[in-house]
């Protein structure tokens, strides 16, 4: 039971103070002046049909094109051509033993050491950013000295299934609703991997170089007890891509098996750093962090419920489990309610509502994977398929 409350109780707060904080808060459109010692580094593995486009946009918001620095990743098709044509810097990485964006953006931080910027942005292969998003990111990581998070959504065009409406409705619970709430309360966000943005200091010693699908958690793991906790900003918005069909399942695995592998072993030590450096936002960050995937949590309690029902009607059990967790449950859905209003209205209108049943019976099977054959390291995705596809 408390290992079920306690998540779903950070949960609530999250939501109910972030909904409430963004339905107060208006975009702020002032210019901000961009710092001239600044790089931006897209880490790209087989882009060639998003970088272009990504590119396009990270030009209008920096003074030079060579600030701008692409590492093709073990690359199979024409993502290092597309990004020379666009007049910006390329780095060209082949390791088959070491693949994954860690190990990328520990390459180029190494290039980058004869001579460092100030702020280093980073932003994945696949984005559109609002614009602004790099000035104002580098002018909170000179104001601050610390690392940075932007708002990251995802998503995936006009023609969207339920299962991506409730996916991108629960990344902006994850990235936009709870980072809020959390921030408003005084306490540090998770990195979530684009659209974040370090001091040079701080990033050239981050251990970068890995394989995990989750390196973002990691990262923010590793600075945070290290004394770097990074923070979150609402007036820059970075739109990701989610993937669709197989690797779409695929992507959701990696994220959230490499979230559970968190819980199980990062948690722990966070806790434990928060003990001997006697440091209240390391306890807080683990409470973050302790919260499983939205999904995974509605079908815990639910599965609580239904055994606390079966057990009271048996005479096994008395009533307090049963009426502790309908409270937990209504908690759940006022939290739920509020981000739903606040932020996913346009994505998921009250006629598809109907459908979450549906859409957490598709993600049993992940969460059961997990238990068989977790995904928790960098795998082939469809980025590895598309281009000899494209050659038949």
């Amino acid at each position: 039971m408390v290992l079920l409350g306690i998540p779903s109780l950070v949960f609530c707060v999250e939501c109910l103070v972030g909904a409430a904080a963004i339905q107060l808060r208006e975009m702020d459109e002032e210019e901000v002046p961009l710092p001239l010692s600044l790089n931006i580094l897209v880490p790209a593995h087989n882009e060639a049909d998003k970088i272009r486009s990504t590119l396009d946009g990270l030009l209008g918001q920096v003074a030079e094109a060579s600030q701008i620095i692409v590492i093709a990743d073990n690359c199979s098709d024409q993502t290092a051509t597309i990004a020379r044509s666009c007049g910006v810097t390329v780095l060209e990485r082949e390791d088959v033993r070491y693949r994954g964006k860690g190990y990328a953006l520990d390459f180029a931080v190494k290039h980058m050491q004869e001579t460092p910027p100030e702020v280093v942005v980073i932003v994945d292969a696949d984005c559109q950013l609002r614009p602004g998003t790099i000035a104002r990111l580098a002018q909170q990581v000179v104001e601050q000295q610390r690392p940075i998070q932007a708002t990251y959504l995802m998503d995936v065009g006009a023609e969207r299934g339920i299962t991506d409406r409730i996916s991108i409705f629960a990344i902006k619970v994850r990235n936009w609703v709870r980072s809020v709430g959390i921030t408003q309360l005084g306490y540090p966000c998770v990195l979530a991997g684009s659209g974040m943005a370090f001091p040079w200091t701080i990033l050239q010693q981050a251990p970068l170089a890995g394989s995990k699908c989750v390196d973002d958690m990691q990262l923010t793991i590793d600075l945070a007890i290290a004394g770097h906790t990074p923070t979150y900003i609402t007036t820059g918005r970075v739109i990701g891509r989610l993937m669709q069909n197989q690797a779409a399942q695929s992507q959701r695995s990696r994220w959230e098996h490499g979230h559970l592998e968190v819980i199980l072993t990062q948690v722990p030590h966070l806790l434990r750093e928060a003990w001997q450096q006697k440091r209240l936002d390391l306890v807080m960050l683990a409470l973050d962090l302790s919260v499983p995937p939205l999904s995974l949590l509605v079908l815990l309690w639910l599965l609580a419920f239904s055994l606390s029902g079966l057990f009271w009607g048996l005479g096994f059990v008395s009533w307090l489990p049963l009426m502790v967790l309908i409270l937990l449950g209504t908690c759940l859905s006022l939290a739920l309610g509020s981000a739903w209003f606040s932020v996913g209205r346009q994505d998921l209108p009250v006629s598809t509502l109907f459908s979450i049943p549906v859409y957490l019976l598709w993600k049993v099977p992940i969460y059961f994977k997990f238990f068989v054959q977790p995904q928790t390291r960098w795998l082939k995705t469809e980025r590895d398929i598309e281009p000899e596809a494209s050659k038949q």
